[in-house]
């Protein structure tokens, strides 16, 4: 009989493979059930039921499972505490890949079973379920080799190495064993794109798909492929994906993106909403790593949608910590390329309500408050950001140029020495800083204050503090005009960020434009905008324009 049948697969699982069940659920009844079905109807005693309320603590428990070869299979409660467990699925599957899943739900759409088979569930048991079903589907998971298991897994391993002829075989043979077998069709279309036969691939994949419509790899594979090749049925397959799985925010991501590679800003922006909305709703952990895709995405093509999802990521989550600085931090770079320096600076003094020790914070505020023409209050960041930690802008071209380069604008020649000597330490060749640390070295003042002159004396001011430090003052009369130096005729600027590591990079939100060194890029660059020398009104050879991307991350 096919219950007895079932009943020895899970009695051998346990005895024979030394197998255990974990179960993470809050529902009293069904703990209480299974382990009635465990002990009275299959006879087996002994620690092989592990039950769980908390998801850290069965992650531990599956986690040591697994380094311990220990076999498993994990019960999870669709909804735990009133919240989707979707979390919990997605950790365990990236921590855990062999692992078997089996998702215990009052009701099952095809919407959340496409999802919980995309997210790597083995089974999904709707309850409340007889002692039989429970022993079926656990049996159903646990899977043991069959003829068909074995040719499948000699086709897996051919394709894993490239050997897609001898693959193709096997596929003949898993066919002959199950000729509607969606992922011997699957596998087929797997190894007739590994040897270029692209249109049959795609025959085998549809074969697949139709053979099993829920099962949805083919379509996925489909898609990538002509995503790849740059065709436009790519868009219509993943949105015949979103049809079936909604609940996968990613692939609504994939989908705005391919809008926005059309120039369709409107329809990304629907996808995009809806991604973040089901993000929010399923797997919270998925927002922020949501968020900063999509950035990545719209930044430089819609620059208004990377506001709107940074401000939106930041405003709903309920706790807001260090790993949150990210977020910050690409706001107010964004929000500075699009000259709202003012509103960039309030990004910054949230972020200090989170951390206020964080030097990068400080150093980014700066950068806002030199570009807003603030100069003698972007110098108290840089200072304060310096105070914190003395070496963070240590490795970093662009950092050091731009802290030298406002001393050197306020004429703070020695302080400014340091940094431009960091600089040539890094790139020897660097012929900006080369200058620079000449002008420095022979108290060579701005271009600005040299025009000033010969209109009117430069008045100035000394405050001396109780401990006897001097901090130097310049008056309204000395600043110029809030605007973007040029290079080149173009507006660029860059801005840095440092971890606790003291690791260096520079990003960029708008174009930028590289110090040149005998044709060559610098590896890093410093924000122009913040420099107070003027554009040379002599000609000037056209110097190329390239974007940076290297983030001083929190």
């Amino acid at each position: 009989m096919a219950g007895e049948r079932f009943d020895k697969i899970v009695r051998d699982f346990i005895e024979e493979e030394e197998g255990v069940i974990v179960y993470l659920s809050d529902d009293a009844v069904f703990t209480r059930a299974l382990r009635n079905i465990v002990s009275r109807i299959i006879g087996l005693k002994g620690e092989v039921l592990l039950p769980f309320t908390s998801t850290s603590n069965a992650m531990a428990k599956c986690l040591a499972l697994r380094d311990d070869n220990t076999p498993c299979v994990v019960f999870i409660e669709r909804m735990l505490n009133e919240r989707p467990s979707t979390d919990f699925i997605i950790n365990l599957k990236r921590e855990f890949p062999d692992v078997k899943m089996i998702v215990l739900t009052w009701e099952a759409t095809q919407e959340t079973v496409a999802y919980f088979f995309e997210l790597g569930v083995s089974r999904v048991l709707v309850k409340p379920a007889s002692a039989n079903k429970v022993i079926e589907e656990l049996a159903s998971c646990i899977d043991p080799p069959t003829e068909l298991k074995k040719q499948i897994s000699r086709c897996a391993e051919f394709l894993a190495s490239g050997d897609f002829d001898e693959a193709l075989e096997v596929t003949d043979r898993i066919l002959i064993l199950k000729p509607d077998s969606a992922l011997g069709l699957s596998m087929r279309g797997d190894a007739l794109m590994g040897i270029g036969e692209s249109d049959k691939a795609a025959q085998s994949y549809m074969a697949a798909h139709e053979s099993k419509p829920i099962f949805m790899a083919p379509l996925i594979k489909l898609a990538e492929a002509f995503k790849e090749m740059d065709d436009e049925r790519a868009l219509a397959y993943m949105k015949e994906l979103d049809e079936i799985s909604p609940l996968n925010p990613e692939r609504k991501i994939e989908i705005a993106e391919q809008h926005l590679r059309r120039n369709e800003p409107e329809q990304a922006e629907i996808y995009l909403d809806k991604g973040v909305e089901v993000a929010e709703r399923e797997a919270s952990s998925m927002v922020g790593d949501l968020t900063e895709r999509i950035v990545d995405a719209v930044s430089t093509v819609a620059p208004n949608l990377a506001v709107k999802y940074l401000n939106r990521v930041i405003d709903t989550k309920r706790v807001l910590g260090r790993d949150d600085l990210v977020h910050f931090n690409r706001l107010g770079i964004i929000l500075r390329g699009e000259g709202k320096w003012e509103e960039a600076v309030k990004v910054y003094e949230k972020a200090l309500i989170i951390v206020q020790d964080d030097p990068v914070v400080h150093y980014n505020m700066g950068l806002a408050y030199w570009e807003g023409n603030e100069r003698m209050t972007a110098l108290g960041c840089f200072e304060k950001a310096l105070e914190l930690d003395p070496q963070f802008y240590v490795g970093s071209v662009g950092a050091a140029l731009n802290i030298g380069s406002l001393y050197l604008d306020l004429r703070q020649y020695e302080d400014s020495e340091i940094f431009f000597e960091h600089v040539l330490d890094i790139d020897p060749e660097n012929r900006t800083a080369k200058k620079r640390l000449s002008d420095a070295q022979n108290r060579v003042p701005p271009k600005h204050v040299k025009s000033q002159r010969r209109e009117k004396k430069q008045s100035a001011s000394y405050d001396v503090d109780a401990s006897g430090s001097t901090s130097f003052n310049v008056d309204a009369s000395s600043s110029r005009k809030s605007g973007s130096s040029r290079s080149g005729g173009k507006d660029v600027s860059a801005s840095f960020n440092v971890d606790d590591s003291s690791n260096v990079a520079a990003s960029s939100s708008r174009k930028s434009s590289s110090s040149m060194s005998e044709g060559k890029d610098v590896s890093a660059s410093f924000d122009m905008d913040a420099l107070s020398e003027p554009p040379k009104k002599k000609k000037k050879k056209k110097k190329k324009s390239s974007k940076f991307l290297t983030n001083l991350e929190f």
